[in-house]
């Protein structure tokens, strides 16, 4: 508890340091110039318990978060979010460290109802899956070889009783294209709706660009494959 408390009077005083305060600004400026030119409409700080604004869920959803710079609208047919969100992590030899995620949200189209799943980039997994233990790692069958650039880059999860259901949705030439476009961005299938996590306080145009341009393509993906 007294950890917990001096981390939080930590973080207090790191908000207030000069820096900290321009970098604010200055993502804010970022986000809030890249909502408006396609269309979305920024709100910046929302408290999670305000019922005018969705939560967004996901597998970095808890009590304690806090996310700045929301933004909604929609986008070439999708309804689409985005924040950045800050959470403190509490680990195994109790530390607790401060982690922030750039989070884009994708609506899919389909009616189907499709499992949960988590598709965690290495560089962050761990960080992640910790809040979803109830998730298991989905082997692939060798029936249809994935790349080993994705192998290599990221793990998939899901519930066991859905693990079929998800190799004939993620195919080796989808998970291809997400190997090589989406770099350290972890995914995640939940309710519905896409998620794309990038470990990134201040996100740069050109991220939000990449992860949009890349949200698009891959949920208009996903669509295609449960039409059919």
């Amino acid at each position: 508890m007294k950890s917990r408390l001096a981390h939080k009077a930590r973080h207090v005083l790191h908000r207030t340091n000069p820096r900290h305060i321009v970098g604010r600004y200055s993502t804010a400026r970022v986000v809030r110039r890249f909502a408006d030119n396609i269309g979305m409409v920024y709100f910046g700080y929302v408290d999670q318990q305000d019922d005018d604004h969705r939560l967004l869920r996901g597998i970095t959803v808890s009590t304690t978060h806090d996310d700045h710079y929301y933004s909604v609208g929609s986008f070439k047919g999708y309804d689409i979010a985005l924040t950045v969100r800050r959470d403190t992590l509490a680990y195994p030899d109790k530390r607790l460290k401060d982690h922030h995620w750039t989070i884009m949200t994708f609506d899919l189209h389909t009616t189907h109802e499709v499992p949960h799943i988590y598709i965690g980039h290495h560089a962050i997994r761990d960080e992640l899956l910790a809040r979803y233990s109830e998730l298991s790692v989905i082997a692939f069958g060798p029936h249809a070889p994935h790349s080993q650039q994705f192998l290599s880059q990221y793990t998939v999860y899901a519930r066991m009783i859905h693990s079929v259901e998800v190799e004939q949705l993620l195919s080796p030439e989808l998970t291809s294209v997400v190997a090589e476009r989406f770099g350290e961005i972890s995914l995640e299938i939940h309710d519905n709706t896409l998620y794309l996590y990038k470990p990134e306080k201040h996100p740069s145009r050109a991220l939000l660009e990449r992860m949009m341009n890349n949200g698009l393509w891959l949920a208009s993906a996903l669509d295609e494959r449960l039409s059919k």
